[in-house]
């Protein structure tokens, strides 16, 4: 029975096992968190592996004729598809045998872009590596990731360099193999340092010698190679020419790793370390002379242009020089032939320039033209003479624009802004500005001394006949800021944070030809800015379309703002300092601009280093200016105007550009304008005391019309007798007077003669008929009660002075007010609008940068409404102010 029970026991407890499993634990590698991330892995891999295939399927051939020989010229044309310049390889290139590179040279070069050259296969994964680690630590690019070998087998993509990065990478390795397989090591170093572009359009170690130092290669100085061996990594970024200080700085660089890697000894290093760049004067002053290969002057019309062209495709869409050159490129350009013709012409007429100054140097010039609405480039000269390694000035060279500035950095950016309007007045007298640092400025015009001051006028009047000082004072009470970021980031001029100073209303940044036309082309253009462009697309040598442009436009400023601005310039052509710039019927604004010599620097000289003419019609805009490369002593323009010689070449070129276009003599007005009447001396609404001949009409937008009534008149009651002097208060030989209240003026500026018939006396006469000073209000009649003031409450941004007043009965008596201001020895007299309120209203100043400087005392009288007696004077209060 015992026997019995166990066995049942013993299948109990196996059916007991088999209804309740003991669970297994399952390994890692068999759960989702290992094999999804597998998957993922592997499937990336393969991803990675069919790229790899078709990268390396789709290398193209390698094309021994790259490296050993030229291929085809490229060929450029201008916008009528006519060709205008065939770009060859051998452009500017000048071979050398490997026996004839200095082992100096080699091992420099070596060392800066491929230390490791004869240890790897092509592709050097250890140089990559340790290359980033230098640029790193040293924080700069002081090495390239790239083996010299690759740097040839980029040769290969020519045709396409437009293709993907990755795959062009992969693609290179793959052809620096190929290279590695067939040419030894000194042929493939031979055919870099014979290929490789180091700027100034030199082609290879030989050409760049000549070209910089006027050396061969076996005469050159560590210096001198260190300087070449820097410039790969980015010959326009180190262009010596440009950027003297960046190519110094990376030369010290490269000296460093030539002493690091034993090429030179640290005796070396010391001695060559602070070597001067006195070649960068010599080949600016012509002490050299480049021997070109013969086929590189050849079927180039146009070079400066050309010059131009092949900038914009390495800068704007990373063409190398060896595509431009080599590639069998089609470049289809804007240059406008008839344009671009006429003003070479212009340029090579001496008839155009002043004389040569007295040690034969030539007065050289820039100008660029582009068409408004579309940006494109119709002509460009950067210079009178063209050297294939000269500098081109139209873009290159950035001088100070003087007046040309104003309308991009001053009256622009106030009609934007709102609140102005061309019949805006400030007061063209003497100003002084605190710079700051204990010194003062005290801007002038440009005729001062020949036409005297103008006095108070109009923003027309200012920009017509160029005057400095309203402009620095429309700009101070803009804003320096408000004007620096309306041309920088509006109009794109290559401002820094150097030029917010006032001083930039006069032009005192550097600007090229090219800035220039594209800022003034945005007023042609109704406010909308057209990027400037020189490419319209390029094609290779299969007909496939490589790049091509997609114009660039963006409004930057309201139509109104565009009009107003046309409005203005067109009466500096029509009436003011550019009249030699008229061409028929067709509508032409314009601004000239001439920049003045430091008198640090020059003392009393008269002269100007810097002279514009900036101008445009609806079809073109287009930019001119004139001076010495280098201003000095004895090299400065004499009696040299914009207005002159820039504005006579502007009208020859552009009279050609015009020639069988439909003329246009006016624009369209955009909606926002309406014309307002007001008064001339002050900008604001006529009152009942402005002069008939004061009052005047002008354009405004809408949303700036004034709205204030001019206070700037006002009657003062001068001697029957002798209406020169003041008559005293009460007087029953007094008769009313009209005078001009402005404020600041110097006693000893003699005053315009439209405004000098109102200018108010300052004594007055007593009873024997002659002058004395008034300082103090008259006694006044006892029985009229006495004011009293409270201290006054001013506004330096309005120059508005608010009196309180005790009470008194104002149906009765009005408030009168006695005023003392620095540096008069006579009393104002005002009688408000509100003088029958508790607070009396004053404005100290309308024209200028702020009230003057000094102590200003006021007392109040009540005259009775009835008899116009005045009571008794006030307590005096006093206000003090300072710039």
């Amino acid at each position: 029975m015992a026997n019995n029970n166990d066995y049942h026991n013993r299948n109990a407890d196996q059916k007991n096992r088999r209804v309740h499993p003991v669970k297994k634990k399952k390994k890692f590698f068999n759960t989702p968190y290992f094999r999804i991330p597998l998957l993922i892995i592997i499937l990336l891999i393969v991803i990675l592996g069919i790229y790899l295939i078709v990268a390396v399927a789709k290398t193209p051939k390698l094309d021994v004729e790259l490296l050993t020989g030229q291929k085809q010229s490229s060929v450029v044309y201008d916008n009528e598809q006519n060709s205008i310049a065939q770009l060859h390889s051998s452009e500017n290139r000048l071979l050398v045998d490997y026996e004839d590179i200095p082992d100096t040279v080699k091992e420099t070069f070596i060392a800066v872009e491929d230390k490791r050259f004869y240890k790897h296969f092509g592709a050097d994964p250890i140089r990559i590596i340790k290359s980033a680690f230098n640029n790193l630590k040293a924080g700069e690019v002081v090495e390239g990731g790239s083996t010299i070998t690759i740097q040839l087998a980029k040769n290969a993509f020519i045709e396409d360099p437009t293709a993907q990065k990755l795959s062009r990478k992969i693609q290179e390795a793959v052809l620096a193999l190929q290279i590695e397989h067939v040419y030894t090591k000194n042929e493939i170093l031979t055919f870099y340092l014979n290929r490789i572009y180091l700027g100034e359009s030199s082609f290879g170690i030989r050409t760049a010698s000549l070209t910089y130092f006027n050396k061969e290669l076996k005469d050159l100085n560590p210096a001198e190679i260190a300087m070449l061996a820097g410039l790969p990594q980015a010959p326009s970024g180190y262009d010596p020419y440009f950027y003297p200080e960046k190519a110094k700085a990376r030369r010290t660089i490269v000296l460093g790793v030539m002493r690091d890697n034993g090429i030179i000894t640290q005796a070396d290093y010391d001695k060559y370390v602070d070597t001067p760049f006195t070649f960068v004067d010599q080949v600016k002053s012509k002490q050299k002379n480049v021997q070109m290969p013969e086929i590189a002057t050849r079927n180039k019309q146009h070079p400066y242009f050309v010059d131009y062209v092949i900038s914009e495709l390495q800068a704007k869409y990373g063409f190398t020089p060896e595509q431009i050159y080599s590639g069998g490129l089609k470049i289809y350009t804007t240059v406008n032939s008839k344009i671009q013709t006429k003003a070479e012409e212009a340029f090579a007429d001496s008839k155009n320039f002043p004389a040569n100054s007295k040690d034969g140097t030539s007065v050289q010039g820039a100008m660029t033209v582009l068409e408004p609405d579309s940006g494109a480039i119709a002509a460009m000269v950067g210079g009178r003479e063209y050297t294939p390694m000269g500098l081109n000035r139209a873009y290159q060279s950035k001088r100070q624009p003087g007046s040309t500035a104003k309308p991009l950095v001053v009256y622009a950016p106030a009609l934007e802004h709102g609140g102005y309007y061309p019949g805006t007045v400030f007061d063209d007298m003497p100003v002084k500005f605190n710079n700051g640092d204990g010194t003062v400025w005290a801007p002038t015009d440009y005729d001062t001394i020949t036409s005297g001051w103008r006095g108070l006028i109009t923003m027309r009047e200012a920009v017509e006949d160029s005057v400095n000082v309203y402009a620095v004072k429309l700009l101070s009470s803009l804003g320096v800021e408000n004007g620096w970021q309306f041309a920088k980031n509006n109009l794109g001029l290559s401002l820094t944070n150097n030029d917010k100073v006032l001083s930039m209303a006069l032009g005192t940044f550097d600007i090229s030809t090219l800035q220039m036309a594209s800022a003034y082309g945005t007023f042609a253009n109704n406010g909308v800015k057209a990027e400037p462009y020189s490419v319209i697309k390029v094609l290779g040598p299969d007909g496939k379309t490589l790049v091509e442009n997609t114009p660039s436009e963006k409004r930057v400023m309201k139509e109104t703002t565009a009009y107003l601005m046309n409005d203005l310039l067109r009466s500096v052509v029509t009436y003011g300092t550019g009249t030699k710039a008229r061409i028929g019927n067709w509508y032409i604004c314009g601004k000239t601009g001439t920049t003045s010599l430091d008198p640090a620097k020059f003392g009393n000289r008269s002269g100007n280093p810097d002279a514009w003419f900036a101008g445009y019609s609806p079809k073109y805009a287009g930019v001119v200016w004139m001076g010495y490369d280098q201003t000095d002593t004895s090299h400065y323009l004499y009696k040299v105007y914009g207005g002159s010689y820039p504005a006579s070449i502007w009208k020859q070129v552009m009279t050609v550009a015009h020639e069988g276009l439909a003329v246009q003599s006016s624009i369209s007005r955009p909606e926002g304008l309406t014309t307002v009447k007001f008064d001339s001396k002050s900008g604001l609404l006529p009152s009942s005391l402005t002069p008939s001949e004061f009052v005047k009409s002008e354009i405004c937008a809408a949303d700036s019309v004034p709205t204030k009534v001019s206070d700037v008149w006002v009657q003062v009651m001068v001697d029957a007798n002798n209406p020169n002097l003041l008559a005293p208060v009460g007087s029953m030989n007094a008769v009313s007077r009209l005078c001009l209240n402005v404020l600041g003026r110097p006693k000893d500026v003699t005053w315009p003669s439209d405004e000098a018939p109102y200018k108010a006396p300052d004594k007055y006469v007593n009873e024997s008929g002659s002058s004395t000073s008034g300082e103090t209000p008259p006694a006044g009649d006892s029985s009229i009660p006495q004011l009293s003031l409270s201290s006054p409450y001013y506004d330096g941004s309005s120059t508005l002075v608010q009196l309180p007043v005790s009470n008194y009965n104002s149906k009765k008596y009005t408030v009168k007010l006695y005023i003392k201001k620095p540096g008069q020895s006579y009393l104002e007299t005002y009688v408000p609008e509100d003088g029958n309120k508790r607070t009396i209203q004053y404005r100290l100043d309308l024209f200028g940068a702020g009230a003057v400087s000094g102590t200003y005392t006021f007392w109040g009288v009540l005259m009775d409404n009835d008899s116009f007696t005045e009571g008794p004077p006030s307590n005096p209060v006093t206000l003090e102010i300072s710039n």
